[in-house]
């Protein structure tokens, strides 16, 4: 999992941002018992005045409104604020950079400026359907589970949002506050965090990182001439304070020549040991005149802009990329069009971007299935941070609500007792004692038959398309979801196995689906390929499954043997079950769609 942490002083540091946490969760449970009333009304916890997630598209907007619905009539997360989700226009591709300006916009529409002069905003990015970790492609990676210590039921990523800067809520001026589904922010300061009201400017959070992760990231560059960060860093962890330093250059992705060749962005260790660090991009907050030429701007961009809220908001001071401040060039594609008009817009307002040093801090990345595995079962420091306690060791267990309660006790004793090597996630699903999990493997709405055999790294979960229609997919952790192929023969699953090598084949009864060859659009990859059954209950498309993954390693047994491949294609017993073929990225639409009840035909 994507972290950094020196290891001289990870210890206590983590005990700190631990602590920090449960306070947060303490302020948490105190604000959903008390009465509702506005976030200004108390200093002891305050809250956001609104939350705004976003969406892909309409549908997704539909999905998260019913949950959230559900959350607030639950009392799950705190009726205080104002909860909104917005969507993507229909046809369009804004990206998270286009859809931070419209949400503003929005906002701007929906309240009188007297009280977003005054209001406090929490923007959480949560578009798309996040292939990368598929078993939360239906329901959305704001809704993605973590587990926690007492309780079964465990955290949802949009709840951990709402805890995770409770305290920096106590200092923080009226604005908003922008962050992303998949990463997670844990800081504290010694010192109060800054809280002067600084009009039309960016205030961007910066962890400390490894120039590796650097490389992966947007990188700051400081205006430090008094060293304040340098001697901040020198201090226990319980002794450093958040820093406020203007921000001169902000690199994307730099690779490790150019964060050499920039002078003072590498920040040297101490020791002969001591790794070299940068600073490094997650969270950042702006006040409401900021909002405001946000939300006068968005008209003017391209409906097909694909902005990203990172590098390219906040690389507005950076002109190396302009050739002039003139007339926009027509060999300009959309991008780089509306990337030049959001530039000159924040100029033109006499913006600028400081930057909060956290030296006590890290950034978590959950964005693909290892990470989370890790982040789940396996890291230590990450888990006592975030209040994740596994019952037993390395195998983490979550039972929502929407399960029949009574069977909660029964499913995590059989999953005590049953055969699963750690580290594993099961999310409601039941394991009976016969079953076998191998290790590294993400079981999720699947209730396993007796004798089931779920191979080493496997991601298997199942989505209720129609009353009567299921599929269960089956991925290794390792897989590559959006790497393109041409053919079934050149897509791989389970990294080494071609796709058509382990296929179920079309019954008399099923016509096989245009693109079970070839691709009529000449690119295949595990998220677009129809090549998954649809059965017509749950428990046939988990043994279909079952019998993919077990096609899957006999393929992959006879490859190690050399031996030649005598099973291609043999036809399941359970074919008369299969009533289609199906994606995953058409499945998750369906699967959506029957959640609202919607039709999607």
């Amino acid at each position: 999992m994507e972290s950094f942490i020196e290891s001289t002083r990870g210890g206590a540091l983590s005990n700190l941002l631990r602590d920090t946490h449960a306070r947060n969760l303490a302020a948490y449970r105190r604000i959903l018992t008390s009465s509702p009333v506005t976030a200004t009304a108390t200093q002891l916890d305050p809250f956001w005045d609104v939350v705004v997630v976003t969406a892909g598209d309409a549908q997704q907007r539909l999905v998260y409104e019913q949950r959230i619905s559900q959350e607030l009539d639950g009392g799950r997360i705190p009726s205080q604020a104002k909860y909104h989700v917005v969507d993507d226009p229909p046809g369009s591709k804004i990206g998270s950079g286009g859809s931070t300006l419209l949400v503003m916009k929005v906002l701007k529409d929906l309240y009188p400026p007297e009280f977003l002069d005054k209001a406090r905003v929490l923007l959480i990015h949560a578009g798309g359907y996040s292939t990368r970790l598929p078993h939360v492609s239906a329901r959305g990676k704001v809704f993605t589970i973590l587990p926690q210590a007492n309780s079964y039921q465990g955290i949802h990523v949009m709840e951990l949002k709402l805890v995770l800067y409770l305290h920096l809520l106590k200092s923080m001026p009226p604005g908003v506050f922008l962050t992303s589904a998949d990463g997670i922010e844990l800081f504290a300061s010694k010192d109060p965090f800054p809280s002067e009201l600084k009009p039309f400017t960016i205030t961007a959070l910066a962890h400390p990182s490894s120039t590796q992760i650097g490389s992966t990231h947007g990188v700051y560059l400081l205006k430090d001439p008094n060293e304040r960060v340098i001697k901040d860093k020198a201090l226990p962890a319980h002794g450093q304070s958040a820093l406020l330093l203007e921000c001169e250059r902000f690199l994307h992705k730099p690779t490790l020549d150019v964060m050499k060749a920039t002078q003072n962005v590498i920040y040297h260790g101490s020791s002969s040991d001591a790794q070299d660090i940068v600073y490094t991009d997650s969270c950042y907050y702006f006040d409401s005149q900021t909002a405001g030429v946000m939300a006068n701007t968005f008209a003017m961009l391209s409906p097909d802009c694909d902005l990203e809220a990172w590098a390219d908001i906040l690389s507005f001071q950076d002109q190396s990329s302009d050739d002039s401040q003139g007339a926009l060039s027509t060999t300009m594609d959309s991008h780089q069009k509306s990337q030049r008009i959001v530039r000159q817009a924040f100029l033109d307002a006499g913006m600028s971007l400081e930057v909060m040093v956290l030296n006590a801090s890290k950034f978590y990345h959950l964005g693909t299935m290892e990470e989370f595995i890790a982040g789940t079962c396996t890291d230590d420091e990450f888990m006592s941070e975030l209040h994740i306690r596994n019952s037993n060791p390395g195998i983490a267990r979550v039972y929502t609500e929407q399960q029949d309660p009574s069977q909660s006790g029964q499913q995590q004793k059989q999953t005590l007792e049953s055969h699963i090597q750690a580290p594993g996630y099961i999310e409601n699903s039941l394991i009976p004692f016969s079953a076998r999990i191998q290790s590294h493997s993400i079981i999720v709405d699947s209730d396993l038959p007796i004798d089931a055999m779920v191979p080493l790294g496997s991601c298997m979960f199942t989505l209720q398309l129609r009353e009567h229609e299921f599929v269960t997919f089956t991925f290794s952790v390792k897989d590559d979801m959006k790497k393109g192929a041409t053919t079934l023969q050149d897509l791989n699953i389970f990294e080494l196995v071609p796709v058509s090598e382990v296929l179920s084949p079309p019954g008399p009864d099923i016509s096989p689906l245009p693109l079970l060859t070839t691709s009529s659009k000449g690119m295949l990859s595990l998220w677009t390929a129809p090549v998954f059954e649809i059965a017509r209950s749950r428990t046939a498309s988990i043994q279909l499954a079952l019998n993919r993954l077990h096609r899957i390693q006999h393929h992959l047994h006879q490859a190690e043997s050399g031996a030649k491949n005598t099973g291609k294609n043999q036809k399941d017993l359970l074919q008369s079950e299969v009533v289609g073929w199906t994606s995953l990225k058409d499945a998750a639409r369906r699967a959506r769609g029957y959640c609202i009840h919607e039709d999607v035909e």
